[in-house]
């Protein structure tokens, strides 16, 4: 049996192209040196509440860019049998498992610390001997803390430039949480000075915080993935405000002289945007259809599979 197959989505400009390449390039280079900097938190970690919660946030890092690459992959494998509308919404998904990990590690992480903390356990933060010499090592879990927080902070920063280009809300949420994690850092360190103060609830307090991080981010994308699946209204890319295209495409088609006036619903399949055009004119020729569809795709390189309609007194 024959199926009616979806018209592939538009294959993206150049620039666009390249941007997707590199941020291709930087999520590679995110689980180098995300593993890198695991190790040697580990190998730092110690008796610290909040060094083990950074660490915790550091190996969760590591999702993102790995949904990513694997939803980019997904995503050129294109229109088939089986994926009848094709894999565009390959980065919604792989926005949706990020959000539930981190909101599941955040939860797992406030409840570990606030027990840590309520049943008074006290860290153990010994000594070492480096190169004959006796060191505290809480000054080594505070240098790994720092080094930690370098390579998620250059990387988040070129992320953040790449998510904006594409408008991709995945990419710009694992910018944004290796641009925080100079926040994670400064807490760690915090905590195990509080240690060698003699202050032992600073490092489980140190540790709610960075959980407390973890969990804010992971509700705050868990609710946004889940929006974007059930094809809500587009926001910009750091959802403060909706994004502003589906009023400028009106405002291109209500300009036609022959226009009564239009509706436009669309909502985002990931780097593409889709939707309908509700227009206002009793009647409407296949060529006035296509001029539509064309000021559409001539508006934005994110409008995809756009549908046009004569609307009817319930469409508002």
């Amino acid at each position: 049996m024959s199926v009616a197959r979806r018209p592939p989505p538009r294959p993206l400009p150049g620039p666009q192209q390249e941007a997707l390449r590199k941020a291709e390039r930087l999520c590679w280079w995110s689980l180098l040196w995300i593993s890198l900097v695991s190790a040697l938190m580990f190998l730092a970690m110690g008796g610290s509440q909040a060094m083990k919660t950074a660490l915790v946030e550091d190996l969760l890092s590591l999702v993102p860019p790995i949904a990513f690459l694997v939803a980019s992959r997904f995503r050129r494998k294109g229109v088939d049998e089986e994926y009848i509308t094709g894999r565009e919404r390959a980065f919604d998904v792989n926005f949706l498992i990020s959000a539930v990990a981190l909101t599941g590690v955040g939860l797992a992480l406030v409840y570990d610390s606030l027990h840590t903390l309520l049943t008074a356990t006290r860290p153990v933060v010994g000594s070492v001997v480096v190169a004959g010499h006796v060191l505290w090592q809480g000054w080594l879990m505070m240098g790994a803390l720092l080094v930690s927080a370098v390579p998620p902070m250059i990387l988040g920063r070129r992320k953040l430039a790449l998510a904006k280009q594409l408008s991709l809300k995945p990419l710009h949420t694992d910018a944004d949480m290796g641009k925080a994690d100079w926040m994670t850092a400064a807490a760690g360190i915090v905590g195990v000075a509080g240690i060698g103060f003699g202050l032992w609830w600073a490092d489980a307090v140190a540790a709610i915080v960075i959980a407390g991080s973890i969990l804010h981010d992971g509700a705050t994308n868990l609710r946004g993935a889940v929006r974007d699946l059930h094809d809500a209204r587009p926001q910009k890319l750091e959802r403060d405000d909706p994004d502003p295209l589906p009023d400028r495409l009106c405002a291109e088609i209500s300009a036609l002289p022959w226009m009564d006036g239009c509706g436009v619903r669309l909502h985002e399949e990931g780097l593409h945007l889709s939707g309908i055009i509700l227009l206002r004119n009793r009647t409407l020729t296949a060529a006035q259809v296509e001029e539509v569809r064309a000021i559409a795709q001539a508006v934005d390189w994110r409008l995809d599979q756009i549908d046009v309609s004569i609307a009817t007194s319930t469409d508002r």
